[in-house]
């Protein structure tokens, strides 16, 4: 599954679906990602075999499909209220957080995920963005790892990035040296402000 939003002009050739009304997006005029006209998705992939690693796997897709789209509402509803989150910026413990996180976040220009295959309770998946952080250009290659409980909801997601790369981007002046220093304080701080 591949879901791509990006800023036109767009050289490919893919097929544009129109933006939710503003009625189902109520978080559009809040800080974070938004819904965009512009959003472009892939053609579907072929429908899942039955069994719960294809269930969780659409339940994946289903997931970064909203996530993409900023769908708040649906993100959320495929969390289980004490799911688990950590990456290398937060360490959350509660769904109410996660949501107050991906809610703060910046508004995505592009957006595009493809879902790897599932493993047991786990659906892996790669996920590349650009947005703006503190006026300066970032594009942040993510790796996600949901796990999924018996009855299909998210109950923990890890997520990493290139540290050196990022931190390079959005905060250039914190020479490479004290990064991780860097890391040890926003984490902790951070991670208190979304409510732990």
């Amino acid at each position: 599954m591949k879901v791509q939003r990006t800023m036109p002009p767009v050289a490919r050739q893919e097929t544009t679906t129109p933006s939710a009304p503003a009625s189902a997006a109520p978080a559009t005029a809040q800080a974070g990602w938004r819904p965009d006209a512009r959003t472009r998705e892939a053609a579907p992939t072929a429908p899942p075999t039955d069994g719960p690693e294809a269930r969780n796997r659409a339940a994946a897709e289903r997931f970064f499909e909203a996530f993409g789209r900023g769908d708040h509402a649906a993100v959320e509803a495929l969390y289980r209220p004490d799911v688990t989150f950590k990456d290398d910026m937060f360490t959350l413990s509660k769904r109410d957080s996660v949501m107050t996180m991906w809610r703060s976040a910046p508004r995505f220009e592009t957006f595009h995920v493809e879902v790897g295959e599932a493993r047991g309770s786990q659906v892996s998946a790669r996920w590349v963005v650009d947005y703006e952080m503190f006026g300066r250009k970032v594009r942040n290659e993510v790796t996600s790892t949901l796990t999924f409980d018996a009855q299909g909801r998210i109950s923990a997601q890890a997520e990493s990035w290139d540290r050196t790369k990022w931190m390079g981007q959005a905060l250039p002046f914190v020479p490479r040296w004290a990064q991780p220093l860097a890391y040890a304080v926003m984490r902790p701080l951070l991670s208190w402000r979304m409510g732990g």
